[in-house]
């Protein structure tokens, strides 16, 4: 992992990553894809670290079958122990929960798995349905201690946003792995004409802010430091 300054990860450098091996991550996204587009390379490392990730889907608006299989496929390749998904027996947007319910479901799994370390959209995401969950995943984070980040907005096409990073996580060696776990989705991309070499490019981006050939770019609500 990488700071805003530069610093690299190297020997002797303490590496927040590996430090949740043998602990639970749960990360939070508002529909599948989410999460292999933000942070599919640092899901993969904490994976590969001997973490349990667990990951949270809020809806499936459409291609309910197709759709919840493609992100059973991306959550394999990535490495999750565990996906679920709020409302697995039918369709539904973000938009029509009821504010509670998402909180409500998200203390639940905090509650049940007690995690290290929760990952979800930030508040200056310019998707609507992304800050809902930002929301109710703030919410939710009263109910117990973990560290607690969002991750960079997710797009596929280039947009200006409001996003200062304050962590950097080096994911050259699994950069790939986010890749296929993109290409999981062909109902979302390939179907649409979306070119998701973007998403390369972007990580290739935010890792020359800290001199690394790859990264993922987060901001920390809060961490303790031991």
């Amino acid at each position: 992992m990488a700071n805003g300054n530069g610093s690299t990860c190297g020997p002797g450098t303490p590496q927040p990553v590996g430090h949740y091996a043998g602990k639970t991550v749960i990360a939070i996204g508002a529909h599948p894809d989410d999460l292999e587009l933000g942070i599919g390379g640092t899901l993969a490392r904490m994976a590969r670290a001997g973490a349990k990730v667990v990951g949270m889907i809020a809806s499936v608006p459409s291609k309910f079958e197709q759709r919840k299989a493609e992100a059973r496929d991306a959550a394999g390749i990535v490495g999750m122990s565990e996906l679920r998904f709020l409302s697995p027996d039918r369709p539904s947007r973000v938009e029509d929960l009821k504010g509670y319910e998402l909180a409500q479901w998200v203390e639940s799994v905090i509650e049940e798995v007690k995690p290290a370390a929760m990952l979800s959209h930030g508040r200056s995401d310019f998707h609507r349905d992304h800050l809902i969950v930002h929301n109710a995943c703030l919410e939710a984070s009263r109910v117990a201690f973990f560290d607690f980040f969002t991750y960079f907005p997710t797009m596929c096409r280039p947009v200006a946003v409001d996003f200062h990073p304050r962590v950097y996580v080096d994911i050259s060696e699994t950069i790939q792995t986010k890749m296929d776990a993109i290409g999981a989705y062909p109902s979302q991309f390939q179907s649409r004409d979306l070119d998701t070499d973007f998403c390369r490019a972007q990580a290739r981006e935010h890792g020359r802010r800290v001199g690394v050939q790859y990264a993922e770019a987060l901001q920390v609500v809060r961490m303790k430091l031991c």
